[in-house]
């Protein structure tokens, strides 16, 4: 098919069914009725030829035949030629006409149509089961998630026993540090009181009332009649420890044997017990707690033995050599107070901590109660309440508490096999166990400052006479550049 053909095709106007086919028809009675007279005319020829050449010679035939036949003939060529490219043109046209309006509009188009629905109400039922299992799909997913995320959130904030013996023992640190800080600052405020000679102490009015008064508490409470090689009755300090004296009813030396000696005795008033039963923050109590009166004799022996002098009246400070006196006298008593502040700082951490007791239940101390619950783990089986809160004290203090934390929970094998626990739980153990160690940084922080104060103190007092006499020097120098 050419391409002027295919353009005609194309190009031709739609005719109706029946207009096309009388059309056609026509064309092919035309053809054949021009063929049949043609060769009609052509035998007619021929035999007059035959009879012209036989029979009767035609002066006309000749020009005519020379003449006109070659006219007839390519008139019949092109004639024909014409009706048989004409044909052939409607015949191609006819045929794509009948592809296009008869075999692709009536039979193909409706095919397609019918197939295209077809396929699509079946991808529809595709899709839709597709769907659904896209749909169970995303919910199998959604739930397994959500389950892990439940047993993950079950396991994260499920914290182990390591965690609340941090905790329990923790809960009432903070405020025992403060009643302890608080215990600290009454030892140093009486400290001072007694050396400056304050109203209602008993070195108030004379430095001989003072010993004199301490004496007295040393042979009713401290004093052990054995001390001084004592051989027997007589000796040794039995006369000193006599209560009332010759004649009397012959009571010597310390009430309480567990006293003796324990107003000088460091190691055993302090450094071996974890709390100290002193608590100046609650009401008075008399008489006071063996360990408040003990502690504040050991520091009166300790710091200060010999209160500054009261010999000072107010004619002598009106003086300059009065006034120089009192400034050198408050100067010892500022060397004291930093030397006591060290001694003051352990009794305060190692006072009676919190109780917190629950009010409602009205049951015992808690924080023994954890705290000795820990200690318990660490002694053999069966040993008794009594006995470790014999070790830890009824009220545990700040210094109890802290070694709970930063020491004996890790004597435990428990907690180190503990560790084999959740992820979660290990970061919660690492994070407590950073903050018990920022506290003790903290304590050993104070401690290095009171020991630097300790030693500025020193280094300033042996110093003193050089200064003194390099000060003289400089006077006299300049005096004598005078």
């Amino acid at each position: 098919m050419t391409a002027e053909t295919t353009h005609s095709a194309s190009s031709a106007p739609p005719q109706p069914k029946r207009r096309r086919f009388f059309s056609t028809g026509l064309k092919k009675i035309l053809l054949i009725f021009l063929m049949f007279s043609i060769l009609t005319g052509s035998t007619l020829t021929m035999k007059s030829r035959e009879a012209e050449g036989l029979c009767i010679p035609c002066w006309l035939c000749g020009p005519v035949d020379c003449i006109v036949v070659p006219i007839i003939a390519k008139i019949i060529q092109l004639i024909f030629k014409a009706i048989i490219k004409q044909n052939i043109h409607d015949h191609i046209n006819s045929e794509i006409n009948w592809i296009v309006e008869d075999f692709f509009e009536d039979f193909w188009v409706k095919g397609l149509a019918e197939m295209t629905e077809f396929l699509s109400a079946m991808g529809m039922y595709q899709m839709e089961i597709l769907g659904a299992m896209l749909d169970a799909k995303h919910q199998l997913e959604t739930q397994r998630l959500f389950w892990q995320l439940h047993a993950e959130a079950h396991k994260d904030y499920h914290p182990s026993e390591e965690i609340c013996w941090m905790g329990t023992a923790a809960r009432s640190l903070a405020a025992s540090e403060a009643r302890g800080l608080f215990n600290k600052r009454v030892m140093a405020d009486y400290e001072l009181d007694r050396q400056l000679g304050n109203a209602n102490m008993n070195g108030a009015q004379s430095v001989q009332r003072d010993k004199a008064v301490r004496w007295m508490q040393f042979v009713t409470t401290y004093c052990d009649p054995k001390d001084n090689d004592w051989t027997g009755p007589g000796t040794g300090l039995d006369l000193a420890c006599d209560h009332d004296g010759p004649g009397g009813a012959g009571t010597t030396g310390a009430t309480n044997p567990n006293r003796k000696n324990i107003d000088i005795d460091y190691g055993r008033l302090i450094d071996q017990k974890r709390t100290l039963e002193v608590n100046f923050e609650g009401p008075t109590v008399i008489p006071p707690p063996d360990d408040e009166e003990d502690v504040l004799a050991m520091s009166s022996n300790l710091y200060g033995t010999s209160v500054l002098s009261r010999n000072i009246s107010r004619q002598k400070l009106r003086s300059r050599f009065g006034q120089k006196l009192y400034i050198d006298l408050r100067s010892v008593a500022a060397k004291r107070s930093v030397a006591q502040n060290t001694f003051n700082s352990i009794v305060g951490m190692k006072s009676a901590g919190t109780s917190d007791t629950s009010l409602i239940s009205g049951g015992p101390p808690l924080t023994r109660t954890f705290l000795a619950a820990a200690f318990k783990q660490l002694m053999p089986a069966g040993t008794p309440d009594s006995e470790i809160y014999a070790i830890i004290g009824e009220n545990p203090s700040f210094y109890a508490q802290l070694e709970v934390l930063a020491k004996k929970i890790y004597q435990n094998p428990d907690f180190y096999s503990g560790l084999y626990d959740k992820p979660a739980n290990v970061a919660r153990k690492s994070v407590a166990m950073k903050a018990i160690d920022l506290m003790l940084d903290r304590i050993l922080y104070e401690s290095e400052l009171r020991q630097e104060m300790l030693l500025s103190v020193l280094l300033s007092s042996y110093s003193r006479d050089d200064f003194r006499k390099l000060n003289n020097e400089i006077i006299n120098t300049q005096k004598a550049r005078d």
